[in-house]
């Protein structure tokens, strides 16, 4: 196959895929187990399946110190970014609500990180940041005056994972080749089983349910392993090795509208007038912004996980 279409093929399949976790958390509300134990389950199972496929292919021992190092990375850009999610689904934000504001994690990464960078994003990068943020602000208003609104203060969970997702994609600067990949996920997706057990344990008052075996349950558990974890991470590390950082970030702004489709489909969830206008202000601004963006700046944080 030509090396174009293979990239064409891991672009698709990341857009497609990351917006996937979304939905598979909003799937997950549904089944018959507390989330956050479906998730630290989730996040087991899919652990032994690249742990199991890691094996069978290394061919060096991998220093601690490395293993560590991608283990802290993965609390954060798993971890700690979809605890906040679930978490802000669970306290009833919508679903494309919370995909809008987990996708401005990349000019989140530029603003704070212009050292690693190399570059400032300027004025017009600013005005873009802003553009944006108005346009989340309008998106929050909106699902505010919705009939099952979120408390206010659930509002700030996708904040909180975006700070967690950025904080680990700046230690992940220089990571990208450190460790293979089946390495690097099976690490990563292990310290996103210990927060999940952590948080299932605290919320459960020091038990952890065991998985049901009903069609919901077993059907989101399957969604979130298969196009989450392995498709989503995945693919994500594959569009890294080919196009870079910066423009695997930038792909990450496809996610809201292609999960917006996904949640009206699967759960009959659309926005109202006001929330349609402001993710159009919000695309416009992230539009301004990118463009103060180098597309071969190749040291841009990595975008964070979406499942």
């Amino acid at each position: 196959m030509p090396p174009a279409l293979i990239t064409l093929a891991c672009v698709i399949g990341f857009v497609v895929c990351w917006s996937s976790g979304f939905v598979g958390g909003r799937l997950a509300m549904g089944a018959s187990m507390p989330i956050l134990a479906l998730f630290a389950w989730r996040f087991l199972f899919a652990s032994l399946i690249t742990g199991l496929f890691w094996c069978c292919t290394r061919r060096q021992q991998l220093p601690l110190t490395a293993l560590l190092a991608e283990a802290g990375i993965g609390a954060l850009t798993m971890g700690g970014y979809l605890l906040g999610v679930i978490l802000a689904l669970q306290f009833g934000v919508s679903t494309g609500l919370t995909a809008l504001v987990a996708a401005l994690q990349p000019l989140l990464a530029a603003a704070l990180a212009g050292r690693w960078l190399g570059e400032r994003l300027g004025a017009q990068g600013w005005a873009g940041m802003l553009l944006a943020t108005l346009g989340v602000g309008i998106c929050v208003v909106d699902d505010l005056g919705s009939a099952q609104a979120a408390p206010a203060w659930a509002y700030a969970l996708p904040l909180l994972s975006v700070v967690s997702v950025t904080l680990g994609s700046l230690l992940s600067v220089g990571r990208l080749t450190a460790l293979p990949m089946a390495a690097t996920l099976t690490v990563q997706l292990w310290a996103a089983t210990l927060i999940f057990t952590l948080a299932a344990l605290i919320a459960a008052q020091g038990r952890l349910a065991l998985p049901v075996l009903d069609g919901i349950t077993l059907s989101a558990i399957a969604w979130l392993i298969v196009l989450s974890s392995l498709g989503g991470y995945g693919c994500f590390l594959a569009c890294l090795r080919r196009l870079g950082v910066t423009q695997t970030s930038t792909l990450v702004y496809l996610t809201p509208p292609v999960t917006l489709v996904w949640a009206a489909l699967m759960f009959g969830e659309l926005p109202g007038r006001h929330g349609l206008l402001g993710m159009l202000v919000a695309l416009l601004g992230v539009v301004i912004a990118l463009r103060r963006l180098s597309p071969t700046h190749t040291k841009t944080p990595a975008a964070g996980a979406a499942g």
